[in-house]
């Protein structure tokens, strides 16, 4: 019976799967929960939303005091301005009291003059608060208004089951301009808005309202006005509608700028005072939203938040992040290919040399001195040196031609010599150590072969660890460890035949 390609796999797949799971689940969670972009070229839709307040002054000081977006409404904002002019700016937040943005200035001009806020606001679904309403007391309606208003809600009340739909049907009676009573109501005058009108008509079946000044970030804006929604409670959320046609929801990306009250400004001795909105849309990196937000890192296990720390040890991360895949590489081509190398690090670590010299100096760099170190070392044969005074030996060998190569390279203005030093000084020394000991013992068509072995698994690991894509995935979802430790655990009871062996042994299959 052939033997099974992967041995002991029971338990080590259980461990494995595990592993996956958990890499692969808080990275997709990220990605799609958080928008923390897989790929680094991504770009994501950001709206810029700027308030302009344009007045005159009388000469004297001057205080202007604008009512910035609420809290709520600030989560999706990933960046926010203010241009004054030299005006004086505070901004004031007290308990209970929306943020606002105040400018003062001693002597203002009579001239026309104009204060800019802006915000950059990412796409999403509109944010309301968690805050519950009390009950509204009932509205003192006059007549003819209380019986078309009461006729309205007994003939909903009838067709509803809760809140919402009670709503909905009473804003689709009152889409009905044909209807007696939806006339009797719509003649009102003394109203701010349809909107409020009908928040005070649904307080008459004491049902929390509000109205929410903001934005629809749907097309680009230029110098627009907040527009009016009706929000309503159920007792656990609040919910949007269009009080023209009864239609739940929001305006596509609406912006909330203000409850209630759409009067955003406190002035002091200024005239002509004008405010107006414009909206524009801009692509950016999404990586960029994702860091300014810090939704990159909500769900980082362990508190493990790699853009917090100092630049140069980001760095470091970049690199180091990589050296798993390098090891993978490894394992794979020596179990599953069966290329043999000089050892297991010696391929990663020359890889990583390979980033920093580019692939054809560092190959010619690479030769070079291996070439003359092993010359040198075959040299110091003949003296029958103890191993460690012979290690030592071949150690200051080798800082030597690297200093002389690093030398000649300045002298002759080719930079790429210079990186030279980059390679692992001790693994060179060690690897020519080995190469001098396979050579003695098995010949040079051996030592040959481990070279060209450890050279081409150096280049795909070269190839894989500076792939650009890779390096953001590992920064930026570190849980892929999880997903490289699985595979590696699996490569490690690989029990079948390596593709060397097969093209080896090929001669005996055909010969049956």
């Amino acid at each position: 019976m052939p033997q099974p390609f992967f041995a002991r796999l029971s338990p080590l797949a259980a461990i494995a799967l595990l592993l996956a799971a958990v890499g692969i689940g808080m990275t997709v969670l990220k990605a799609v929960r958080y928008n923390v972009p897989l790929l680094p070229e991504l770009t994501t839709s950001v709206w810029t939303v700027e308030a302009r307040i344009g007045f005159r002054g009388d000469g004297g000081s001057s205080k202007v005091a604008f009512l910035l977006p609420p809290r709520v409404s600030m989560a999706r904002v990933i960046d926010e301005n203010f241009v004054s002019r030299g005006y004086g700016l505070a901004i004031l937040e007290a308990d209970g009291r929306p943020r606002t943005a105040t400018w003062t200035l001693r002597r203002t001009p009579t001239s026309e003059q104009a204060l800019y806020y802006q915000v950059k606001v990412q796409g999403g679904p509109v944010a309301t608060d968690a805050s519950v309403p009390p009950f509204p007391p009932v509205p003192d309606y006059r007549e003819p208004l209380a019986s078309a208003i009461q006729a309205v809600l007994s003939r909903a009340r009838e067709q509803s089951a809760d809140v919402f739909s009670f709503t909905e049907q009473t804003l689709l009676i009152l889409a009905d301009t044909d209807d007696e009573n939806v006339k009797v109501i719509r003649n009102v005058d003394d109203r701010r808005s349809w909107e409020h009108l009908v928040a005070e008509i649904l307080a008459g079946a004491r049902i929390p309202t509000r109205i929410a000044y903001g934005l629809p970030l749907e097309r680009p804006l230029v110098e627009g006005q907040l527009i009016p929604w009706l929000e309503v409670h159920n007792g656990s959320e609040w919910r949007g509608y269009d009080a023209a046609t009864g239609t739940p929801g929001y305006p596509p990306g609406f912006f909330i700028w203000r409850y209630d009250d759409a009067d955003l400004l406190r002035t002091r001795d200024v005239r002509d005072l004008r405010l107006s909105f414009s909206t524009t849309q801009t692509r950016v990196p999404q990586m960029d939203v994702a860091a300014l937000t810090g939704a990159a890192f909500a769900v980082q296990p362990f508190g493990i938040d790699l853009t917090r720390l100092p630049v140069s040890v980001q760095n470091l991360y970049h690199v180091v992040l990589m050296l798993p895949l390098g090891a993978l590489v490894v394992a794979f081509m020596r179990v599953v290919v069966g290329v043999p190398t000089f050892g297991t690090f010696m391929p990663i670590l020359i890889a990583l040399a390979f980033r920093e010299t580019q692939l054809a100096w560092g190959l010619t760099l690479f030769l070079m001195l291996v070439f003359v170190g092993l010359s040198l070392r075959l040299a110091l044969a003949q003296l029958r040196l103890l191993l460690v005074p012979r290690l030592a030996a071949i150690l200051v060998v080798v800082v030597c031609l690297m200093l002389a190569i690093t030398v000649l390279s300045f002298r002759l203005g080719v930079e790429q010599g210079l990186s030279i030093a980059l390679f692992p000084m001790v693994i060179l020394a060690m690897t020519i150590e080995r190469m001098s000991i396979v050579w003695e013992e098995r010949g040079f068509g051996e030592t040959a072969k481990e070279t060209l072995g450890s050279l081409l698994v150096a280049v795909c690991g070269y190839y894989v660890m500076k792939e650009p894509h890779l390096e953001h995935l590992m920064f930026y979802f570190p849980e892929l460890l999880l997903v490289v430790l699985a595979v590696t655990l699996l490569l490690g009871a690989y029990s079948g035949y390596r593709l060397t062996e097969l093209f080896r042994f090929g001669a005996l299959s055909g010969a049956r």
